[in-house]
């Protein structure tokens, strides 16, 4: 893949983990933290994702 693709896949990656932490963070405030719990994970998973990609793509 170029750095252009990775580029692109790591700001999908970025938006969907702000995303799933804004989710996360309305679900804890209205219904405790074990409704928010599956949102937080996937933020983190996102995130991670993000990271892999970084890395991938300063490589190239």
């Amino acid at each position: 893949m170029n750095k252009k693709s990775l580029l692109l896949i790591e700001i999908v990656w970025i938006i969907l983990g702000t995303v799933c932490l804004g989710i996360a963070v309305r679900e804890i405030s209205t219904n405790g933290f074990k409704s928010g719990l599956l949102y937080l994970i996937m933020a983190a998973g996102a995130l991670s994702l993000a990271w892999l990609r970084d890395s991938q793509r300063k490589k190239l």
